[in-house]
């Protein structure tokens, strides 16, 4: 159905767009200075407090080998401070698990060593790069400025695991920014023709998985993209690229921590992951299938089971691509398939999500890439249109909020263990017409 003559004014005017995108700003800002307090930040509070404690007590050793020593000195900085922000993060954070790799503590040593201030301006870059993110998404699939805006403020306000990243002060808002700006250049085909300028596609995609690597699916198919569309030279200039960015990205992380172990500290304590040395399971909010699945059995841990439900997500791909016919199209295919970015990335994301042994709610942010993608705004409902709705609904604070409200504390963490889920089908369903087409031509 068209809008009306009146609503179509209204949503070309500028003057009715800023109205309205200013009252939406009211909105978020009022609810986000309400929230404010009640979020300490526990994980920005290690991302902020590692660089901190080396600075102030001229820390020799990683977190890694020593995160007691670390949480001395940053315990003490607590107990003498008067902030109220710091006592409350604190509390929570007595010991540390200072998972974050040696680029990522680098990076955050930029920020004030005062606490409240440090927050609030990473609080502040999380709503600008995923208003940004969400503005960028909306724009690519065709909605006007204005609309877009307003789209941007009302996930802010709406979408659950913005709100939670912003609670605990993590970086998924900015992974965000990334997989936007990238998929915007690759859909407008915003390239120079230059081999080696436009190899910074792929170039930076080292440094985005060694900032924090629980990405390297959607690394993966960003990479696989830039492959289809340019040809094998050009992709190998920018892996060469990437090998250098990475090396460096490698080196500054060792050289802050002044150790060249630093990286191999910080592998050794990450296998704790496997939840034998962290609580990672469902009970403390981890929405890992695989977690869950390695909680009832021991026949394979978090990573197994991870592996083999991506394994079954990769056959039930295989199978929407070729129906089971002309297997010398299977090559083809698959370039087709990745020459579509925005199938490319649901892909990385959707993988992401399947086969990590830590899916935590904030993670789910990810999911805005292809609910955008599958969500058609033409007014015809498909199946990739329903996933995108139910995975929104359930990932939304009126339904979040409702259950939780109600005490169905098990509803919530079904809801969005679950939300993910419901892009698959259609997902399976985009994938589907790229190899009839190559039938229809081989014919």
């Amino acid at each position: 159905m068209s809008p009306s003559p009146l609503a179509a004014r209204i949503l070309r005017s500028n003057v009715a767009g800023a109205c309205i995108a200013l009252f939406l700003v009211a909105v978020l800002l009022g609810r986000a200075l309400a929230a404010f307090p009640g979020q300490p930040g526990i994980d920005f509070y290690q991302f902020w407090g590692v660089p901190v404690a080396k600075a102030v007590s001229a820390m020799r050793v990683t977190p890694y080998v020593d995160p007691s020593a670390y949480a001395q000195v940053l315990n003490g900085m607590s107990d003498a401070s008067e902030s109220q922000k710091l006592h409350d993060a604190n509390i929570k954070r007595r010991t540390l698990e200072p998972m974050g790799t040696p680029l990522l503590y680098a990076t955050f040593a930029l920020f004030p060593g005062d606490y409240d201030r440090a927050q609030t301006l990473f609080a502040f870059l999380q709503y600008l790069a995923t208003g940004v993110a969400v503005f960028i998404l909306a724009r690519l699939r065709g909605a006007a400025r204005w609309p877009a805006v307003w789209i941007a403020l009302l996930v802010e306000l709406t979408f659950v695991p913005f709100l939670h990243d912003v609670r605990v002060g993590n970086v998924n808002s900015l992974q965000l920014l990334f997989i936007a700006v990238l998929l915007h250049v690759a859909v407008r085909r915003l390239y120079s023709g230059n081999t080696l300028i436009d190899g910074v596609f792929i170039g930076t995609l080292s440094v985005f998985v060694i900032f924090k690597p629980n990405t390297p699916w959607i690394a993966l198919a960003f990479a696989l993209h830039y492959w289809a569309v340019h040809g094998h030279r050009r992709f190998w200039t920018g892996a060469g690229l990437a090998a250098v960015l990475g090396i460096a990205a490698l080196g500054i992380g060792a050289w802050y921590f002044g150790d060249v172990r630093a990286w191999a500290q910080w592998l050794e304590f990450a296998r704790g992951m496997d939840g034998s040395a962290l609580p990672l399971t469902l009970a403390q909010g981890n929405l890992s299938f695989g977690m869950i699945l390695a909680q009832h059995s021991r026949w394979l841990g978090p990573m197994g089971f991870g592996l083999l439900i991506g394994m079954a997500l990769a056959a039930a791909l295989h199978l929407a691509m070729s129906g089971g016919r002309k297997s010398e199209l299977q090559l083809r295919t698959m370039r087709a398939l990745f020459s579509d970015p925005w199938l490319a990335v649901t892909l990385g994301i959707v993988f992401t999500l399947a086969t990590s042994p830590l899916v935590w709610p904030h993670y789910l942010m990810l999911t805005l890439v292809p609910i955008f993608w599958l969500a058609r705004i033409d007014g015809h409902a498909d199946l990739g249109t329903l996933g995108a709705l139910g995975c929104y609904l359930l990932l939304s604070l009126p339904v979040i909020s409702l259950l939780g409200d109600k005490q169905l504390y098990a509803a919530v963490q079904a809801a969005m263990l679950c939300s993910w889920v419901a892009l698959v089908p259609g997902v399976l369903a985009r994938a589907t017409p790229q190899n009839r087409a190559l039938q229809a031509a081989a014919r």
